[in-house]
C-alpha cells in the first residue's frame, strides 16, 4: 500500500511538471489605464526601470503614443516627443502631457494606446499599454 501511494504521488508530481506552461520568451508591456476629463490638462510621469531596479537612460530613445478608437482603430491623437512626450534622458523619465485643447475633442469612453520606444541601437519596446478612460466633464 505504501508503494502504490508512493509511485501515485510521483506520477502526480511527474504531471504536474510536464503540465506547467514554459516562461513567456518576450516581455509584455506593462498594463496603465488612466482616467481623463473630457477638457482638462492631462499629465502623467513614467520612470522606466530596469529588472534590477536601476533607471534606464532614454538618451538618444525616441518615443511614439497613439490613442485610437479601439472599435474602429481610427487614430484619435498621436504623441511624439515634439507633441507631448517628453523624454528625462538617464533620470528615465517619459513625461506624457495632452492639453486642456486635446482632450476637448476626445469621445467620451475607452480609448486603446502602447507607448513605443526605439533606442537609438533601433532596438524596438513597447513600454505601456492600456485604455485612457474618457470621462464627460460636468462643470462647463
Amino acid at each position: 500500500m505504501k508503494r502504490r501511494t508512493f509511485v501515485s504521488t510521483l506520477l502526480a508530481a511527474a504531471a504536474l511538471v510536464w503540465l506547467a506552461p514554459a516562461p513567456p520568451v518576450w516581455a509584455e508591456p506593462g498594463r496603465y489605464s488612466p482616467n481623463c476629463r473630457v477638457g482638462e490638462t492631462f499629465v502623467r510621469v513614467i520612470t522606466w526601470k530596469d529588472s534590477t531596479g536601476a533607471l534606464v537612460n532614454l538618451t538618444g530613445y525616441v518615443a511614439k503614443l497613439e490613442l485610437r478608437n479601439p472599435g474602429t482603430g481610427a487614430v484619435v491623437d498621436t504623441f511624439t516627443e515634439s507633441t507631448g512626450l517628453t523624454l528625462g534622458g538617464a533620470l528615465g523619465t517619459i513625461t506624457w502631457t495632452m492639453t486642456a485643447t486635446e482632450t476637448a475633442l476626445f469621445p467620451v469612453g475607452a480609448l486603446v494606446y502602447d507607448l513605443r520606444l526605439t533606442s537609438g541601437g533601433g532596438t524596438v519596446t513597447y513600454l505601456l499599454a492600456g485604455f485612457v478612460h474618457v470621462q464627460a466633464r460636468v462643470t462647463q
